[in-house]
């Protein structure tokens, strides 16, 4: 087995949220780059004649991505990238992030090989097939990433968010740029709060109750490609609850047609000492209410 692809990024003053750790959206803008590079490095093609001149894509299809403990301002971390599976169009990356030797956070990514003309799937290139599978690491006793199981069809009580499509979500594809959905999932979030439990996040969640809620863990399956200019419509909605942390469920859509689908996992923390705290009553009961009526 060769060694894994290894990708180093310092954290920016940039990268980081109002509660001092790494935004987690940006995450998965150095997963993009750490794949860019490895196509460059690894694979033996640079990304943008794979992109731009070969008109080949690589959009991601799946992502999970679990948290293991917060990165701040100022540290290095470093991605350690390993294919797993190797299909006929579509390849399973595993990525390891790590501070120090310490792993921080543990990525499975499944990305899809098509053409840019016509946007369908195609046969991984011999030559690219040839070189991943040198690099393939062993399976990890994980099965396949498979079809997150919520129902498609969101609940009459589920909070509904809608967002424009900008130009600023967009890839050269033409088609949003998957990290930016992550933003766009954290948008419908502090909606959410702010709309549906009466807790905007500014002057209430991190203002006077002085909490903050990062992730732990979020699944995300992009089934179909969204453009400039369209109205995403996120139904969210609760689907677990914990003493501190709670689970939701995210599906995106266009015109009633299904785009996207996310379960997404928080945890609620004091700000100060970042230890996590019973979700407040107020809030729990509120959540409830919908984790009932839905089920």
């Amino acid at each position: 087995m060769a060694a894994p692809f290894l990708h180093a990024r310092k954290i920016r003053f940039s990268h980081c949220d109002p509660a001092g750790i790494l935004y987690f959206p940006n995450v998965f803008d150095f997963v993009n780059a750490a794949v860019e590079d490895w196509f460059d490095s690894g694979l033996g093609v640079p990304f943008h004649e794979f992109h731009m001149v070969r008109r080949m894509g690589n959009p991601v299809v799946s992502t999970d991505c679990s948290f293991l403990r917060a990165c701040r301002f100022g540290e290095e971390i470093v991605l350690e990238l390993s294919p797993t599976r190797i299909g006929r169009s579509s390849m399973e990356i595993g990525i390891s992030v790590k501070v120090g030797g310490e792993e921080r956070m543990r990525l499975r990514h499944k990305t899809a090989m098509i053409s840019m003309d016509s946007f369908r799937a195609i046969e991984i290139p011999p030559e690219l097939r040839a070189r991943a599978m040198k690099l393939l690491a062993p399976e990890r006793h994980e099965p396949a990433l498979h079809a997150l199981h919520f129902s498609k069809a969101p609940p009459a009580e589920a909070f509904v968010s809608r967002q424009l499509v900008r130009y600023s979500h967009c890839d050269p594809g033409g088609i949003v740029y998957f990290p930016r959905f992550f933003d766009m999932f954290n948008a419908a979030l502090e909606d959410w709060f702010a709309r549906a439990l009466d807790c905007p996040w500014g002057d209430d969640l991190m203002g006077r109750r002085n909490l903050s809620i990062p992730t732990l863990a979020i699944r995300a399956e992009f089934l179909r490609a969204s453009r400039l200019g369209e109205t995403l419509e996120y139904a969210l909605w609760p689907t677990r609850l914990g003493r501190s942390s709670f689970t939701v469920a995210l599906s995106g859509g266009v015109a009633g047609a299904e785009r996207l689908r996310a379960e997404w996992t928080m945890c609620v923390v004091s700000a100060g000492a970042f230890r996590p705290v019973p979700i407040p009553e107020d809030l729990r009961e509120r959540m409830q209410r919908v984790l009932q009526s839905s089920a």
